[in-house]
């Protein structure tokens, strides 16, 4: 990979084939199963997972949401108002996910906590919940950490170098 830093404008076309066949030369890839882990601790596990790494330049969340965009803009405006977003795509009623960004300089714990508990309960039919995927690259020094949480069942993790 050639570009150093991932954000908001260069997720896509750096992560869209990678997500989509989920292997890539020089990657290295893998799935976690987090099925068996209670429902109340599957956020902390991710949020472990990535504040354990070293380093942290910085985090960008792509969130897909099948939920009407007030619903979405709504959540993060009332409870994250100094939280920058952008939405780049509109929910089309169930024929095309709606796609925000957010680019963040450090992790921010009480929001991947609250994004992740949203998703994770929707999956098991539990409140508070949003129909949401969660998409998070982690920018550290020479390496790039990937993540695609797409159920309650697990996620798909990438570790990906870069290269100056």
């Amino acid at each position: 990979m050639e570009t150093r830093i991932i954000n908001s404008s260069n997720f896509n076309q750096n992560f869209k084939k990678l997500l989509k066949i989920k292997k890539g030369r020089g990657i290295a890839n893998g799935r976690l199963c987090i099925e068996s882990i209670k429902l109340k601790d599957k956020a902390e596990f991710v949020i472990l997972l990535i504040s354990s790494l070293k380093s942290i330049i910085g985090i960008t969340y792509k969130i897909l949401f099948w939920e009407e965009d007030v619903k979405i803009e709504k959540f993060l405006e009332l409870n994250f108002p100094n939280k920058r977003y952008e939405k780049v795509l509109s929910y089309k009623n169930g024929k095309q996910a709606g796609a925000i960004f957010i680019d963040d300089g450090i992790l921010d714990i009480s929001f991947l906590k609250s994004i992740l508990n949203n998703h994770f309960n929707f999956e098991m039919a539990k409140e508070p919940s949003q129909n949401l995927r969660v998409q998070i690259s982690v920018n550290l020094d020479n390496i790039i950490i990937l993540l695609d949480i797409y159920d309650d069942r697990g996620f798909d993790i990438y570790y990906i170098p870069v290269f100056p």
